[in-house]
Order: structure tokens, then sequence, then C-alpha cells
């Protein structure tokens, strides 16, 4: 088994919109992850080239981007995802994570907001989809509604997009779903709105599973609905194995909203090593 971890320095010492310098002690971090379990692969993501960016945003939006001081580090997160969905698709890696910067799901095609500047979903859709992929499901369980994500998928019904957010909504007939988590719960009131819509899941027979996963939910981070350290390593489980029963294992996992470091810390090098196959 093999998982990518998806993870550039420029990332560090910088103050980030919103997340501010939350991967402080990752290059240490990891580089322990990697000698203590062979199957985990660092990788030194490229910037995703400017044509595939405006496949997806419009070239006003593009331009007053560029001039933003964060803008290779959203393109080196965009580049992240995109090359890890590549290798994963292709079965070069079984599964991966991706640290990211100023790039996610609140990106539209010719604005953006909340610290994520470029979209993540939109380029990678269109690599995978030259690679021969038809049905992706893209699963959000950060804080907020993704609507820059939801904007860019809507009318592809190929998409199966389910964000956990505060509203119920189904829309493009049935293939956009909003669950409603709350403005408060209980790992276990959350993870049970997770298992519900897992029947869905797996009647669309996606061929792989993405998923933007924010620890700004934690209750002890800015958009907190009172989830502890433990739900997060149980909700990659879960997917883990959805993923397994129902494409091979493809899964990808973003790192979405959150801003205290020792809870990043904490979850992520746990969520990294149940990837990597380690009970």
């Amino acid at each position: 088994m093999a998982t990518g971890v998806f993870f550039h320095e420029e990332f560090v010492g910088k103050e980030w919109p919103v997340i501010g310098d939350r991967y402080e002690r990752f290059p240490t971090i990891l580089a322990e992850l990697a000698r203590s379990l062979p199957g985990i692969r660092l990788i030194e993501p490229e910037p995703v080239p400017e044509e595939l960016l405006a496949r997806v945003h419009t070239p006003d939006y593009l331009a007053r981007v560029k001039r933003a001081w964060y803008y290779e580090g959203a393109r080196l997160t965009v580049g992240a995802f995109v090359r890890a969905c590549e290798m994963v698709w292709s079965g070069e890696l079984d599964n991966a994570v991706v640290f990211l910067v100023a790039a996610g799901h609140h990106a539209h095609r010719d604005y953006a907001w909340g610290g994520t500047y470029l979209s993540l979903i939109g380029p990678a859709l269109v690599r995978l989809r030259e690679l021969g992929l038809k049905r992706l499901v893209y699963i959000d369980t950060d804080a907020h509604h993704a609507d820059g994500a939801r904007e860019v998928l809507m009318g592809d019904r190929d998409v199966l997009h389910i964000c956990f957010c505060h509203q119920d909504v189904v829309e493009d007939d049935g293939t956009k779903i909003c669950i409603d988590v709350g403005w408060s719960s209980t790992d276990d009131a959350y993870m049970a709105k997770v298992r519900e819509v897992l029947p869905t899941i797996r009647a669309f027979r996606p061929q792989m599973i993405l998923h933007f996963l924010g620890h700004d939910t934690h209750r002890d981070d800015y958009g907190s609905l009172g989830l502890t350290e433990g739900f997060f390593i149980r909700l990659v489980e879960e997917l883990k194995a959805l993923a397994g029963e129902v494409c091979s294992g493809k899964y990808v996992v973003a790192h979405g909203g959150g801003a205290n470091k020792q809870v990043a810390e904490l979850i992520w090098p746990k969520i990294i090593r149940l990837l990597a196959g380690e009970p």
C-alpha cells in the first residue's frame, strides 16, 4: 500500500488567510512519519498549470487573483490536489492526503472568499475526465457550506457532491446534496448523519471519492460544532472503508478549514497512519 502525502515547505512560515501558519511544525512531523512507515510517500507538488486554471476560472478573475501575495501558494495547492488525484486514479498511489493554503471550496468561477481563492475540485475534475474518469463523489465536512465548489459542479450529474453544513438541500437531480448538521453537534450525532448518506454514495457507484476535511468543526477551532479529535479519525476510517468497498480504495483527502495548530498536529499524523494501513 502506498499513501501519498502532498506538502510544500512554501506553506510554512506565512500567515495564510484564515488558517495562519498552521503548518509550522509539519516538515518535522511528516519527515518522522515517512521514516517510521515505508508505505508513506512525501511528494512536493508543482504549481498547477495556468492553462488548467483558465478552464475553470474566468480571465478577469484570474487576472485579479494573480496580483495577490498568496497566489503562488494557491497554485501549489491546486497542483498538489490535481497530482494526487492523477496518481490515485492511475493506481500509482492507493490514497492520498493533500495539505493546502489559499485554495479550496469557497472559490467560484469569478470570485472567491474565506481564505480559498482558487478552486480545488474544478481543475482536478477537468484532469480526471481527461484520464477517463466519469463518476465521482466529492464530500465536504468543513464547517461551512461549499458554495464555490457547488457552483463549479452544478449541472454535472456525474458528480455527487455532498456538503455537510447548515441546511438540508437536494438539487441537480439529486446529485448535489446539503445535510444540516446543526450549529452544535457531538461526534456520534455527526457520524450518524454521515452514515445516513452512505447508501446514496453506494448507489451512485463512484470511481473515486474525494474528501474536503476541515477541522474547523473541532470544539477548539473557529467553526466549532463541539467535535473531538477522535471524530476525525473515525470519519476517515469510515470513508476509507467505503472507498475500499465501492471504488477499489481510491480516496483523496484534502485538509480544509481549521487554524488550531494543536488540533492539526494531533489528527493528521493519525489520519496518515490510518490511510497507510496502520491499525
